[in-house]
C-alpha cells in the first residue's frame, strides 16, 4: 500500500511538472526531472535519491551549465569537457545524481539559459517538496507500534551460573 501511494504521488508530480513546463515552453527539461521523480519514488533511501543529493547535483550542474553556455555555447568538445568536469565534481562532492547531467545539455541549447535554470530549480524544488510531503504522509498513515524488548531467557546452563 505504501508503494502504491508513493507511485501515485510520483505520477501526480510528473503530470504537474509536464503542465508547468508546457505552459513555460520548456518541455526539454521534463525528461531529466521526471527521471529524478522516478528515482525518488523507486528508492527514497537510495544514494541517488536523497533530496539533498538531488538538489545539490542540480545546482552544481546548473552553475557549470551557465558557465558553459555563456563562454562556449553549443560546442561539442566543450560539452564533452564540461560533462567530464560535472561528473568529477559530483563524485568529489558526494552528490551523484545521473539525470542532472542532462541539464548541462539543455542549458547549452537554450536561448535563455539563466531563465531555464531558474525554472528548473523551481520545478525541482516543487518535486522535492512533493516527495517530502508524501514521505511525511506515508509515515503518518502507516505508523508502527513501538517495539517492547523482551527479557532474555537463559537457554544455556552456564549462562545462569555466572
Amino acid at each position: 500500500m505504501q508503494t502504491a501511494i508513493r507511485w501515485a504521488l510520483c505520477i501526480i508530480g510528473i503530470e504537474i511538472l509536464f503542465l508547468v513546463a508546457f505552459r513555460a515552453g520548456l518541455l526539454a527539461i521534463v525528461p531529466p526531472l521526471a527521471a529524478s521523480c522516478i528515482l525518488l519514488a523507486a528508492n527514497p533511501q537510495g544514494m541517488f535519491a536523497r533530496p539533498v543529493t538531488v538538489l545539490t547535483a542540480y545546482i552544481v550542474v546548473g552553475h557549470l551549465g551557465l558557465i558553459n553556455s555563456v563562454f562556449w555555447g553549443n560546442d561539442l568538445f566543450c560539452l564533452f569537457v564540461m560533462t567530464l568536469l560535472v561528473v568529477g565534481i559530483m563524485a568529489a562532492v558526494p552528490c551523484i545524481h545521473p539525470p542532472a547531467v542532462a541539464l548541462l545539455f539543455h542549458l547549452a541549447n537554450s536561448s535563455h539559459p539563466f531563465q531555464s535554470y531558474l525554472v528548473t530549480l523551481c520545478l525541482m524544488g516543487g518535486l522535492l517538496a512533493l516527495h517530502l510531503a508524501g514521505q511525511w504522509f506515508i509515515k503518518q498513515l502507516f505508523r508502527t507500534a513501538p517495539v517492547i524488548p523482551r527479557p532474555q531467557v537463559a537457554t544455556n546452563f552456564f549462562e545462569t551460573v555466572r
